[in-house]
Order: structure tokens, then sequence, then C-alpha cells
């Protein structure tokens, strides 16, 4: 059996100490050195999301994002999770045809492929060997060993951000560019907390619901609409939980902010837009899912992963001993 295993960037940086021997990663040596052995073996996958991306760009420091991006490449390869705008749609139909028992096919969904292509749903990032080089034409034989050989090393590029040398830090895009995205984030969960203080915290829930239903509100409409399901019926109270309990992301989405918003002693920070929308992905379609202590804590307590029988840890060692349970019992 081989288990897709999610790991939160900390998790990720803390693997990445160990790789480059440094004081705050000899603790995860042997954790890193199981997981090596387990990729190898196909006992483990460790699939990145557009999170990692983001987050690795924002490292200003060049080389850490060169040794961290060499880190996941060892162990995550070109292994990649669809991002939630490929997801979302999807569960959405599926939630329509589901919910309202409509007699309609659902397309298939590859919510596993390779590169910052698959990861961003963007064909173009992705590196594509040329017709000719130096006035001589390449065969389609050539230009396939190329793709072959130069894949990962366009995806390095991509997952570090390296720009090439010569060239300033000023050109790197996706840690500037994404900025602005936390600090709303961080705005909009605070006046949602806002509302449920004037609401009372006895409506939490129903307004947790309201607004995941009004961030998918634009997709739904349009799904709903080719599908012929009555616009009305979308808001109707009796088919609102059973639609976000329909699209699992969504509904780990939904339960995540929840979780956060019931202690409003809990400040909500930058990095919890990424936390989101990373984890709310990997909870219902991986494995496993190592994250912060917060998180598990909440999710745990909530008994959120028992729902899709996914296990979700603090600890890179718990992974180790599930690794080494598994390769006990292929024996």
């Amino acid at each position: 059996m081989t288990l897709t295993i999610y790991l939160d960037q900390m998790k990720w940086i803390d693997l990445a100490r160990a790789e480059t021997s440094h004081a705050e990663g000899a603790a995860h040596a042997p954790a890193l050195k199981a997981f090596k052995r387990a990729v190898d073996e196909g006992r483990a996958r460790f699939p990145l999301s557009a999170a990692h991306y983001l987050e690795t760009g924002k490292q200003h420091d060049r080389t850490r994002r060169e040794q961290l991006a060499g880190t996941m490449m060892r162990l995550a390869g070109m292994y990649r999770i669809s991002p939630p705008h490929v997801i979302v749609p999807w569960e959405i139909r599926r939630a329509l045809i589901e919910v309202f028992e409509l007699d309609v096919p659902l397309p298939g969904l590859a919510v596993f492929g390779e590169g910052a292509a698959h990861a961003t749903n963007q064909p173009s990032l992705r590196y594509t060997a040329p017709t000719q080089f130096a006035g001589v034409m390449l065969t389609r034989e050539m230009r396939h060993q190329l793709e072959e050989v130069l894949s990962s090393k366009f995806e390095m590029i991509l997952l570090g951000e390296l720009p090439p040398d010569g060239m300033p830090e000023a050109t790197r895009i996706l840690g500037p560019a994404f900025k602005d995205l936390d600090t709303r984030f961080v705005d909009e969960q605070n006046r949602v907390g806002g509302w449920a203080e004037k609401l009372g915290r006895s409506q939490l829930e129903n307004l947790m619901a309201a607004t995941a239903m009004t961030d998918i509100m634009a997709p739904l409409i349009v799904a709903a609409q080719e599908l012929q399901v009555p616009l009305e019926s979308l808001v109707e109270a009796k088919n609102v939980f059973p639609l976000l309990e329909h699209m699992p992301s969504r509904w780990v989405e939904m339960k995540l902010r929840h979780l956060r918003q019931s202690n409003p002693q809990k400040r909500w920070h930058v990095h919890d837009l990424n936390d989101v929308t990373a984890l709310a992905i990997a909870v219902p379609y991986c494995d496993v899912v190592v994250t912060e202590k917060s998180w598990s804590a909440m999710l745990n307590d909530a008994k959120v992963p028992t729902r899709y029988d996914t296990i979700v840890t603090r600890s890179l060692e718990d992974v180790v001993a599930m690794l080494e349970t598994s390769a006990a019992g292929a024996a």
C-alpha cells in the first residue's frame, strides 16, 4: 500500500534543515531517512500543492529557497495535488447531482498530477523542448529525451523561484505577487468574527455555512444553471448543509474556520490563508496530513479526519511509525 502524505510548509522546512545538517534539523534526520526509503520503495508519496510554491516564494534568501526546493523535489518528485479552483467546481457539480438526485453523469477528477502545471492548473508551467536547436531540427525522440531530463530542473526553478544567475531577486513573481492576499484574508475573518459577536455564538454554525456558500456562489450558480437546478433551491435551509457536506474541501474549509472562530481569543495570522486553503484539500484527499499543533488538535477534537479516513498529526515521527507498520505488514 502506498500512503499519500501531505506535509505542511513547516514540516518541509524541518526536513530541509535535516538535509543540510542544520542544528535545528538534527531531530528530524531519522524521519528524512525513513521518508527517502519509503519513497524509493514505493510505499509513500508526498504531494506538493500550490500553497507550497507560494510559501516557498515568501522566503527572501535564495539559498534557503534552493535548499528547501531540493528537499521537496527529493521526496515529492513531480507529484502534485490539484488546486481549489479545479477541485471545487467538480465538487459543486457532484453535490448538485447527489443532493438533487439528478440523472446526470459526473466526469472524473484527476486530483493528483505532475508539476506546477497541475498544482496551479496552468499548462504553460511545463517544460517543452524546442523544435530546433542551433539551427538543427530535433526529432520527436530527441525532444522527448530532453523533456525527461530537463522537466525536473525546470520544476526546481519554479518551486524555488530561482532567477537565472545574474538576474536580480526582484524578478521573482510568486512571493511578492501574493503578499496582500494573506492580509485580506485576516481582515475578512476578523469581520466574520465581529458578525458572530453581534449575532451571538449560537449562530456561529449558520454563519460559517452562509459564508462558505457565499464564497462559492458564482460557480455554484453556473453549475446549477447547466444542470437546470432552480437557483432558489440553492439557499433553502434544508439544502445548504447537505450541499456543503457533499463538497469535501468546502466542508473541511468551513469546519477549519468554524473551529478557529469558536475561540475568539485565538487571533488570525497572515499564514492562516495558506493553511486553511491547503488543509481543505489535503484532509479529504490524502491518507495522512502533518500540520502544526493547533490545526491538528482542532481537527482531531472535532473528528474531522475520521469523516475521510484520514490521519492528521503534528508529528513526523508518527508518520515514520505508520510507514514501519505498513512495511512490516507487507513483508
